[in-house]
């Protein structure tokens, strides 16, 4: 089997980024969860991507109620999946593992995003291990910081973690 960089480096557009056909490919998650929209930039320490915050969408509807703002672990949640594709980027043969979030340390929310508004999401590796690895992460609007973070990364084995979460409980 090709090496991970190998195939994701396949799902490229012309222009090196990775639309959200291809990252539906990447990440083991259905079209309502996906909180990233492109990686405009992806190197091996290093991943820049963005996500348009729906006009519409549940969960902004609901977070608040007259005053709709994109839920900040949701940034999170963007800027961890952003990182998934970094990491599965290093991987070999990535699609047998799964990402898990692992850990989440200084996070600040620093100002809201609303709908209508494009989230860019900067995240550098800065360690990978066999089975975790850790990131810094920012999100933008614009020029202004919304949020940063830590985030480490569990990496394992997905035959494994079915087989786990599958077996009955022990007594």
């Amino acid at each position: 089997m090709a090496d991970s960089s190998t195939t994701i480096d396949k799902l490229r557009d012309p222009d090196g980024s990775l639309d959200r056909r291809a990252l539906l490919q990447i990440l083991p998650y259905g079209e309502d969860f996906l909180f990233i929209d492109r990686v405009v930039r992806l190197g091996s320490e290093e991943v820049e991507a963005t996500y348009r915050i729906p006009e519409s969408a549940p969960f902004v509807e609901a977070h608040f109620v007259g005053l709709p703002l994109m839920p900040g672990v949701l940034i999170g949640e963007g800027m961890a999946q952003a990182g998934t594709v970094m990491v599965r980027y290093n991987l070999e043969d990535h699609a047998s593992k799964d990402l898990l979030a692992f850990q989440i340390d200084n996070a600040r929310f620093l100002a809201p995003a609303v709908p209508g508004d494009t989230l860019r999401f900067h995240v550098e590796l800065t360690k990978m291990r066999p089975r975790a690895a850790r990131m810094e992460g920012e999100a933008f609007v614009g020029d202004r910081r919304v949020c940063k973070a830590e985030l480490v990364l569990a990496i394992v084995d997905r035959r494994l973690l079915k087989a786990e979460l599958t077996e009955p409980a022990k007594p």
